[in-house]
């Protein structure tokens, strides 16, 4: 770059025209020798465009990462802190050099995860770096190999549908003018079906099932990456072409423990009890003649306090009752699945009081910096030793002392008020309603991990796509197949976590009863919006819009940068205290990263917000699916009953999609154009590397 060019670059990076307002220092507490490299390194960065930049930086990166050992604190501190800026210029942060000289960012100048093609774009450079990992190149290599099985020669394209067999259906259908006939073509040209993804093989190409998800799960634009917990993977598959290719996959994982509007949906939180005590009016519309002028009306409304209303006050008075009893039953259930051995005795668990409370905290406290390189347990689990534990030991502390003081709170308030309304009133007063929301949360950590699931995976395989094949995996991960697939094979597991806070085998209720999700883009979802299908007795399943999310997580990070924030945070603690193993918490990269911003000095609320607002969907599976949520249920009223007739069920549901969705889109769209263009090899994963 000339001196010129140079010149004028820095003029337009300092110019005073650029509006500063969401622009925020970023100085990172780094010491000695490292801190004199990095600012030497942002100064280069200052006089550079930004497509530069980031190569740049990468370059130092790779320079610094083969001089500085594991054990350099401030070494590690620099390639965390160079990694997390070259992350943020690739998501296209804007740069400025205030008056000291030091460098600003602030967040993209638009919120562009409006646009899908920008979006799709930030998330492909994580996607991207995978391919370079030897471990997946090889995988990609073996599926994309050519080989034999039972006398033919096949390979992973062999898995992706015929656009040619596809169009020549398409165009038989649209040649004919009957709609039962239409209808019937439809069901033998294009035949989905559900195949749960186990350790078998597939029949028609002899490739593990596995195998198949993951090669086309890495065909997206958001990076893979495993999650913890359960994990239910699916492939739907075309049983009308040969070696049925994969329409579409999907998996479930488990759902975050707090999320704002999927909670006020079922009614998890304190506003959804203050709705129920907050005054009614009612509200008549009639019609009234206008003075002196025949025949001409106006329309008048009416609204009347139902304060003083007996009905009314009665229903309240009894939803008060049963809210009390509910509160005080899931502070009893979580409390009792809770070993109190070596912190309280049976009278105190009975009985607690301020000492024994604020004794639990004073265990919970000195345990806190024995966290450190937790290690999974293998082999056959003593519950009653892993209950002991100082991980769980700390637990258990931390939540009999909240639980119980939240129990002391509420028979306190019931002595002191003649009626359950006035106490719960009170309640919902005192300090915010925060012994309501312990108990609250305590029932929702109850069914978080069991009733609810996310769909973490949804979506259509090309050629399938041009044909709403998204629409019909998101009506699919709702069929009666899928709930009691899940239902099976979770009724007997032993949960991990309460069994050690226990200190005995735990098995949950795991009867499926809420599907979460939530959009890829901040305008939607086209495979979820309008999903709503009729069933029996009026009730729809239906994908219903909860809400949004706020914009914040770690998926734009790379790998490498995770793995220089792990061990400079080791080396700031003397260990690992994010180890992913049962206990630790929810969520763990994004509280790796939180922490390593933490520690460079940086604020993570700044970071992690990523600016992609999502779309937050949810199912109910049953009529009562709230009711049941929220404890007032037992058992569920599926919507589609698990009576021995799944199979019968779920096709009733591909029948829908075809008639709905398939055949309006094959006369909505050049249908034929957009299949005749497709190619089974621009498919092929090993082009990226």
């Amino acid at each position: 770059m000339s001196k010129q060019a140079t010149k004028k670059n820095v003029e337009y990076i300092t110019s005073q025209t650029v509006d500063t307002t969401d622009f925020m220092l970023f100085k990172p507490t780094i010491n000695g020798n490292y801190l004199d490299i990095f600012n030497k390194i942002t100064a280069a960065l200052l006089v550079m465009f930004n497509y530069r930049r980031i190569q740049y930086l990468n370059e130092q990166i790779q320079k610094w990462k083969s001089n500085i050992n594991l054990d350099d604190l401030e070494g590690m501190k620099l390639l965390s802190v160079l990694s997390i800026l070259r992350d943020l210029l690739t998501q296209e942060w804007r740069v400025l050099k205030n008056n000291e000289h030091e460098l600003m960012l602030a967040p993209p100048v638009l919120l562009r995860g409006d646009d899908k093609a920008y979006l799709r774009k930030q998330l492909q450079h994580e996607r991207n770096a995978q391919f370079k990992l030897d471990s997946i190149k090889s995988f990609i290599n073996k599926m994309e190999k050519k080989r034999k099985y039972q006398g033919k020669e096949l390979s992973i394209l062999d898995l992706i549908g015929d656009s040619v067999l596809l169009s020549s259906t398409i165009t038989k259908i649209k040649d004919s003018v009957k709609q039962d006939e239409r209808i019937r073509m439809a069901a033998s040209g294009i035949k989905p079906y559900v195949q749960l993804v186990d350790n078998s093989s597939c029949k028609h190409t002899g490739y593990k099932l596995m195998d198949i998800w993951r090669y086309f799960r890495y065909t997206w634009s958001i990076p893979y990456k495993s999650t913890p917990g359960r994990n239910v993977f699916y492939l739907i598959r075309d049983a009308a072409q040969p070696s049925h290719p994969v329409m579409g996959i999907a998996a479930l994982g488990n759902c975050v423990l707090q999320l704002t509007n999927r909670d006020k949906y079922i009614g998890w939180t304190l506003d959804s009890i203050k709705s129920v005590l907050k005054k009614k009016v009612k509200t008549e519309v009639f019609e009234e003649i206008l003075p002196g002028k025949l025949g001409i009306t106006r329309p008048v409304i009416k609204t009347t306090s139902l304060e003083n209303d007996r009905e009314y006050q009665e229903r309240i008075r009894l939803e008060s009752d049963k809210t009390i009893k509910l509160l005080l039953t899931f502070l009893d259930e979580a409390i009792s699945d809770i070993t109190p051995v070596d912190l309280l005795t049976a009278d105190e668990i009975q009985n607690p009081n301020s000492e024994c409370i604020e004794r639990l905290k004073g265990v919970a406290e000195s345990l806190k910096d024995l966290q450190l390189n937790n290690k999974r347990t293998t082999g056959e689990i003593n519950w009653y030793e892993e209950a002991s534990t100082p991980l769980f030991t700390k637990k258990r502390a931390i939540e009999l002392a909240k639980l119980l003081e939240a129990k002391l709170n509420i028979r306190k308030v019931l002595e002191s008020e003649r009626d359950n309304l006035r106490a719960l009133q009170k309640l919902l007063s005192n300090d915010k309603g925060k012994s309501v929301n312990i108990a609250l949360q305590a029932n929702r950590k109850s069914k978080i991990g069991s009733n609810l699931m996310e769909i973490i995976v949804c979506g259509a395989i090309p050629p399938y796509n041009e044909v709403l094949a998204g629409k019909l995996v998101s009506i699919l991960m709702c069929s009666p197949l899928v709930v009691k697939g899940y239902n099976d094979r979770y009724s007997e597991q032993v949960s991990e976590i309460a069994s050690r806070m226990k200190g005995e085998k735990i098995v949950r209720d795991s009867q499926l009863a809420f599907l979460g999700t939530t959009s890829l883009y901040h305008m939607g979802s086209s495979q979820y919006n309008r999903i709503k299908i009729p069933v029996e007795d009026g009730e729809y399943l239906e994908y219903k819009k909860l809400g949004e999310t706020e914009g914040f997580g770690s998926v734009f990070f790379a790998q490498e940068t995770t793995r220089f924030i792990s061990t400079m945070v080791q080396l700031i603690d003397g260990g690992r205290k994010i180890n992913n193993v049962f206990g630790e918490g929810t969520s763990p990269r994004l509280r790796l990263i939180r922490s390593g911003l933490s520690a460079l000095g940086m604020s993570s609320g700044n970071y992690l917000k990523h600016h992609t607002r999502r779309i937050v969907y949810g199912v109910s599976l049953a009529s009562n699916t709230r009711e049941f949520l929220k404890g007032e249920a037992k058992e569920l009223n599926y919507l589609l009953p698990l009576n021995g007739h799944e199979e019968k069920y779920t096709e009733q549901l591909i029948d829908f999609w075809r008639e709905r969705w398939f055949l309006n889109r094959i006369e909505t769209v050049d249908i034929i154009d957009r299949l005749s263009s497709f190619r089974k090899a621009s498919m092929l994963l090993s082009k990226y590397f």
